[in-house]
């Protein structure tokens, strides 16, 4: 019979990278753009504010991109638990193979692989599962 063993295990690869860049993007980057905005000086106060506001702009859309990461982590753990031996699979794979390209276009290459790695093992996979419920169910 054919498990999904790989599968899960480059899914779960995939989503602790995603948990701990994105938790690296919260306390490590985020706090650094914060700490540069507040060291910033200017020779006018009109600068300042305007340095600081674009800087607490910077600081919340890394925090957010990092809270994605976190979320879209914990939710690919939950699919991997889910992913079924011995059933044809099909929008678990699709979902993991949207989610490699995306990583790619966020330059993640590690979460790329693996998800990709990951949707095209299963979608393969799913082939050969459905030959093997045909052929016991021409013998039966």
């Amino acid at each position: 019979m054919v498990n999904r063993k790989l599968e899960r295990r480059l899914v779960m690869v995939g989503s602790i990278w995603q948990i701990v860049s994105g938790l690296l993007t919260i306390f490590v980057y985020a706090s650094y753009i914060k700490n540069k905005g507040l060291n910033s000086s200017y020779n006018t106060l009109a600068k300042l504010e305007a340095a600081q506001s674009i800087f607490g702009s910077l600081y919340m859309f890394s925090v957010s991109f990092g809270m994605l990461f976190v979320i879209l982590g914990i939710l690919n753990l939950v699919l991997a638990k889910t992913l079924r031996d011995h059933k044809t699979e099909v929008k678990k794979p699709i979902w993991f193979i949207l989610l490699g390209f995306s990583s790619y276009l966020v330059m993640d290459i590690l979460g790329s692989l693996m998800f990709l790695s990951a949707g095209i093992l299963a979608l393969a996979k799913n082939k050969s599962i459905s030959k093997m419920v045909n052929y016991q169910l021409q013998n039966q």
